[in-house]
């Protein structure tokens, strides 16, 4: 049976500002007065451009930002961000806590107090540590991180667990905004500091990270609310269509997982192998049974992006069955022309066949496809936008003059855009590293202040 005393936790959105929460399910959880309000402010998931150019993907985010403070601030409803800015970066950080003071200020919220902390780190910090003898064990196949690497990277922060969050709420925070964090940690850390046991409180915010992902049928940015307890956690949804039930609360322990039965954030692990799914009522489902096993010495996550150059893609429409039959004879034309003009100049040229295998590339397990169009976007690298534009042009013209055996016409062997497209810079993730510390805390560093009015 769960017990008397409980938390509860409401989210409405797994990626800040990719688009809106939806407003009647946030509304009608909202009204329940949770404990606290969380959002996922970004990830890792959309690559590492956004770290390493400081860019933010969602064009909802102050909107987002409005609706949360606004609503939470109403109720007096702490609330917590993490990874701010999508990368969790110092600027993300900063221009987060920038707009809601803004907004505090356009709605004449009294006064509040807001707290963030930072992730970043240096390159040169991390270059001088392996310098002197420290190893720094690589992630997912990457091997052990260099000094070179870490000086090349454009940018590396650190993934934090719950303790900067708890700190700030001891300080007095009202509103937090992280930097880069895990996941979990936005949940878990009001649960854990008011004494909830661990497993369960990073098992919740392994289950809501997403906020309506849990659920079934599929529906994004739908308001969830946890709730925790000494002995399991319930999952509620607040959209009237939608059920969170055995299947889909197991199913979300899967997602983004290469195993099913753990999630580890700093300073242990959450093993989820012992636990038990119950259906609590015709909508919502209990759990029990996690454990957490604390590490013996602490390990911080490091994500760092490196610049490759910049970026402009080019499309080509290819409708002829001849030039669809020999199009990798067409390519190597169009990558052989490109080399003969621009050979001596570093640069990458990359092209996406879409209608064989734009999206799996080799690993695509249909070979022997026969589409009757194809669509390939062309995509060039290069130092410098003036280069990058030019061979992506060029690259992408030669498709219409490709020769190839057999070709009845003189040009006109495929479609493409009038104009090529400045696309973001490429960037490659170089930093998936782990690096050892002695305190949770040391890599982030809290700050607090007021706001509003």
């Amino acid at each position: 049976m769960p017990s008397a005393r409980t938390m509860r936790i409401m989210i409405s959105t797994g990626h800040l500002g990719t688009a809106p929460s939806g407003p009647e399910s946030f509304a009608a959880a909202i009204d329940t007065m949770p404990d606290f309000l969380v959002a996922d402010g970004g990830s890792s998931d959309p690559g590492p451009v956004y770290l390493g150019d400081n860019r933010v993907l969602g064009q909802f985010v102050r909107e987002e930002l409005e609706l949360f403070l606004v609503e939470s601030r109403k109720r007096g409803i702490p609330l917590i961000i993490g990874s701010a800015g999508d990368a969790g970066s110092n600027h993300g950080v900063d221009d987060t806590v920038r707009m809601l003071r803004e907004i505090a200020a356009e709605h004449a919220i009294p006064k509040f107090r807001i707290g963030w902390f930072h992730s970043e780190i240096p390159g040169e910090a991390i270059a001088a540590r392996i310098a002197g003898g420290e190893r720094m064990e690589g992630l997912g196949g990457f091997p052990d991180l260099t000094p070179e690497e870490a000086r090349a990277a454009s940018r590396i922060v650190a993934v934090a667990g719950v303790h900067p969050f708890i700190r700030l709420l001891d300080m007095g925070a009202d509103v937090i905004v992280g930097g880069r964090c895990g996941d979990i940690a936005i949940t878990a850390a009001p649960c854990i500091r008011a004494g909830f046991p661990a497993p369960l409180a990073y098992h919740m915010g392994k289950m809501i990270e997403c906020a309506s992902l849990v659920a079934e049928p599929f529906m994004g940015k739908e308001a969830i609310i946890g709730t925790v307890s000494e002995s399991d956690i319930l999952i509620t949804p607040f959209h009237p269509g939608q059920r969170v039930t055995v299947a889909s609360a197991a199913g979300h322990s899967m997602y983004e997982r290469e195993t099913p039965f753990f999630e580890r954030t700093l300073g242990g692990l959450l093993d989820m192998r012992e636990c038990r799914y119950e259906q609590a009522d015709e909508r919502s489902t209990r759990i029990s049974g996690a454990r957490f096993l604390p590490d013996g010495a602490l390990r911080v996550k490091l994500e760092g992006a490196r610049k490759v150059g910049e970026r402009f893609m080019g499309i080509v429409g290819i409708r002829d069955p001849h030039v669809i039959r020999n199009v990798d004879k067409a390519i190597a034309w169009c990558r052989e022309a490109v080399q003969k003009r621009f050979g001596n100049q570093p640069h990458e040229l990359h092209f996406h066949v879409f209608g064989r295998n734009g999206v799996l590339g080799a690993m695509e397990p249909v070979k022997n496809a026969n589409p009757h169009e194809l669509c390939i976007v062309v995509e060039g690298l290069a130092a410098t936008e003036t280069l990058a534009h030019k061979l992506t042009d060029f690259a992408t013209r030669m498709f219409f003059l490709a020769r190839i055996p057999g070709s009845k016409g003189s040009s006109g062997l495929a479609a493409t855009t009038k104009e090529t497209m400045r696309s973001s810079p490429g960037y490659v993730w170089n930093v998936n590293h782990t690096m050892r510390v002695d305190d949770p805390m040391e890599l982030f560093p809290v700050h607090i202040g007021d706001a509003g009015v």
